[in-house]
């Protein structure tokens, strides 16, 4: 998470980069829920993994010709 007062950009990945880094979240908070005990719990990371999961499902890969 980024600091109040950080000025830096965020990172610039390629769209192959930045998908696989959203199912690699998606996948963390399902290990997550799975783990959890509070039902609450259990339900923002499942709400956090399928958020990334959306995310991760709208980013166009282009294949070259």
């Amino acid at each position: 998470m980024r600091q109040k007062n950080d000025t830096s950009e965020p990172p610039v990945r390629s769209n192959e980069d930045e998908r696989a880094y959203l199912l690699k979240r998606a996948k963390d908070h399902q290990q997550l829920s799975e783990r959890s005990q509070e039902f609450a719990s259990k339900a923002i990371h499942e709400k956090l993994r399928q958020l990334y999961v959306d995310r991760a499902e709208r980013i166009e890969i282009v294949v070259p010709d």
